[in-house]
């Protein structure tokens, strides 16, 4: 009996000694699985913002490039000519090519990376109106358009990756109101004279989809009383 019971320890002992092994395996695996989660969600956030700074730097640059044509269409219109354009350089949007794009969500990177060729598009356009029938000032009305348009969309999508990762939101109050102003000036021209004025074909697809949407209103006197109760509610809250 006592050869038997003896026996039961030792292989109680041996049950007991693999079970706490394959318990200890199992807790360092699931360790070590949070780890490299913590470490690639690190370095994710890390490629969130530098996209971030990225998208910010080229609203800066498109912000300065404005203020540069404004001063310059002062000046040709002083009589100086196409002279008065020359220092204002081209700018692109370059993303850096060593961003780790599979750190992140395919609608997310393939919205983003539409960006700089939708711009360069424009860019194109531009040119062909220009070949066409814009004069040198009227072309450089239509590159504010297309700076505004798309700082505005670099704007957006640094806010929205911010809030991915918590970072807080950039310093873009000034820009976005600066941009803001560009579009709502055209937005007053196309008001004023519709098919006599040109835009970006992106504003002009825009401007024409708010007066389908105005005119919607206009003829359901049901909503355009509901849109009004609506706005007025928001500026009594405002102006408290």
């Amino acid at each position: 009996m006592a050869v038997a019971t003896e026996s039961v320890s030792i292989l109680t002992l041996i049950l007991s000694s693999a079970g706490v092994s394959a318990l200890v395996n199992v807790a360092w695996n699931a360790f070590a699985r949070y780890l490299d989660q913590r470490a690639t969600a690190k370095k994710t956030n890390h490629v969130y913002l530098s996209l971030a700074l990225q998208l910010e730097d080229f609203a800066r640059r498109c912000n300065a490039q404005i203020y540069d044509i404004n001063e310059a269409s002062a000046q040709y219109n002083q009589d100086q000519g196409s002279s008065a354009f020359q220092h204002i350089l081209r700018i692109e949007l370059d993303l850096a090519p060593g961003l780790e794009w599979n750190l992140l969500p395919v609608a997310f990177v393939a919205e983003i990376k539409g960006l700089p060729t939708r711009f360069e598009q424009c860019n194109s356009w531009i040119h062909a109106q220009y070949d066409n029938w814009a004069d040198l000032e009227e072309a450089y009305e239509l590159e504010k358009e297309r700076l505004a348009f798309y700082a505005l969309k670099a704007c957006a999508a640094s806010t929205e990756t911010r809030s991915r990762i918590g970072a807080g939101p950039g310093d873009l109050t000034h820009l976005i109101s600066s941009f803001e102003h560009v579009i709502e000036r055209s937005r007053a021209q196309y008001v004023k004279y519709q098919d006599g004025q040109p835009f970006i074909p992106e504003l002009r697809a825009q401007f024409d989809d708010m007066a389908s949407q105005n005119t919607h209103v206009y003829k359901n006197p049901a909503l355009a009383l509901i849109l009004s109760c609506a706005r007025a509610a928001k500026l009594r809250l405002f102006c408290r």
